[in-house]
């Protein structure tokens, strides 16, 4: 456990690293924004990092100027002779709201499998970009783009992308509701690639009711090729209930937490699983 710790803060750091050049590069450039975008996306391209398969849904909204640091939690319970049974999946980030538009998060991966002890599996950059100021539109508008850098050689590394939506609505007991859509696609890059085109999409929906506790369901699906997903039993997809909550610890930053279990959909999704978020933010 503690080798695994070292080796999730060693990657973490080199991958800050690399944050702070691109920060620091960009710092007083004509177009700047622009050109945070462009370094945004090229860092990617550099800098490797492994597809992290964490159930999370993701805002769009961008907190300039501010410190996040993260840990999400999955594990996965089925029969106990089964593969789908006690899979586990960590991750621990650190992030930035570069721009008011641009946030960059730097990740590291742990996991394990019915078969394997927990292991180092992957470093991952990930960029989210508001696109539509908060509460302008009929919806908040965002795009997501993520490297991830597998920590074994003989793993592909993988690019993942798609759109963000969220939306606030009216909702009932004097509290409204906020919904949030993510649609992802996947692609493997280098060593033992394959040419399939993963799809994932998330949904979440809650309850506004005290910024301490809002309840909600949400649902999560995977297909492994979207030009040959299937039958529908062969697919991965979760639905379940979930609450959330922010405490204030002003002038401190803020905690927030996530908490849901999903039940299995299909033959091919374990029949529960649980999956957890805990997050301290911090302006600056």
């Amino acid at each position: 456990m503690l080798a695994t710790a070292i080796i999730v803060f060693r990657e973490v750091i080199e991958a800050a690293l690399i944050v702070s050049i691109v920060m620091a590069a960009c710092k007083g450039l004509a177009g700047r924004n622009f050109a945070l975008l462009a370094v945004g996306l090229g860092t990617l391209g550099r800098d490797p990092g492994a597809h992290a398969d964490d159930f999370q849904v993701r805002s769009p909204i961008v907190d300039y100027r501010e410190l996040e640091f993260e840990h999400n939690g999955a594990v996965t319970f089925d029969k106990e002779d089964s593969d789908l049974n006690h899979n586990q999946s960590y991750t621990y980030t650190a992030g930035v709201g570069v721009t008011p538009f641009w946030f960059l998060e730097v990740e590291g991966k742990t996991e394990a499998t019915p078969e394997t002890t927990l292991r180092y599996s992957a470093t991952t950059l990930e960029n989210i970009f508001q696109l539509t100021p908060q509460g302008k539109y009929w919806a908040d508008l965002g795009f997501f783009v993520e490297y991830s850098h597998a920590a074994q050689r003989d793993e592909p590394d993988t690019i993942e992308f798609g759109p963000i939506v969220q939306k606030e609505a009216p909702g009932f007991l004097n509290s409204s509701t906020l919904h949030t859509l993510n649609v992802f696609f996947e692609k493997e890059l280098g060593h033992n690639r394959s040419d399939d085109t993963g799809f994932t999409y998330a949904w979440q929906s809650r309850l506004r009711l005290n910024p301490l506790f809002e309840p909600g369901v949400e649902l999560y699906g995977n297909i492994d090729d979207i030009a040959a997903p299937g039958k529908f039993s062969e697919q991965q997809h979760r639905l379940g209930p979930m609450f959330a909550g922010l405490y204030n610890l002003a002038p401190y930053g803020k905690i927030k937490y996530e908490v849901g279990y999903l039940f299995g959909l299909t033959q091919a999704t374990a029949t529960g699983t649980v999956r957890w978020l805990l997050e301290y933010e911090i302006p600056f």
